[in-house]
């Protein structure tokens, strides 16, 4: 009876940890595609995103699915802001288009580059972002991603890497 209850117990930890999340590690180069804009940034965006060409907004382009939206946009800054604060007034912009829960941090990219994460959700449409922002005294850089909450959940992880793959040529 003894040996049943190990057994019965090594398989109940066997089965934890199969079913524990899978670490989703991509390949940019194979699993993604490189978006280069001219001598200004680049990223990569996942494979299964395509180009939206309706869009008639050139400050940005959007990579789309179903429910998932990745955009990269860049804004040209003409204020006197100091670059400090300008993590706190993107964050305000983002609850001004009616983002609630939001907040960020500072993170360092692979590529040395120090940036901001903003995490949130836009009340009105029930999606959640989290966007990638650089920010210099001449212009503020951004990558971000959009989906409702159960595609975000499943795809964060692997959506992180792209994220963080942006490049400033600054």
């Amino acid at each position: 009876m003894h040996k049943v209850k190990i057994l019965c117990l090594l398989a109940l930890l066997f089965v934890f940890g199969a079913c524990e999340n899978k670490s989703s590690v991509v390949s940019l180069e194979k699993d993604g595609t490189l978006y280069e804009i001219t001598d200004q940034a680049s990223f990569y965006y996942p494979n299964r995103l395509s180009i939206d060409t309706s869009s008639d907004n050139i400050d940005a382009v959007h990579f789309i699915d179903e429910d998932e939206i990745m955009t990269y946009f860049s804004l040209e800054d003409d204020t006197d802001n100091l670059i400090e604060d300008l993590p706190a007034l993107y964050q305000g912009q983002l609850e001004e288009y009616g983002a609630t829960d939001v907040s960020y941090n500072k993170i360092t990219l692979d590529s040395g580059l120090e940036c901001y994460k903003f995490y949130g959700i836009y009340s009105s449409s029930g999606m959640k972002f989290e966007h990638v922002v650089f920010f210099t005294t001449e212009c503020t850089y951004a990558l971000t991603y959009q989906a409702s909450e159960s595609v975000y959940e499943e795809n964060i992880e692997e959506i992180n890497q792209y994220l963080e793959s942006l490049t400033v040529h600054y």
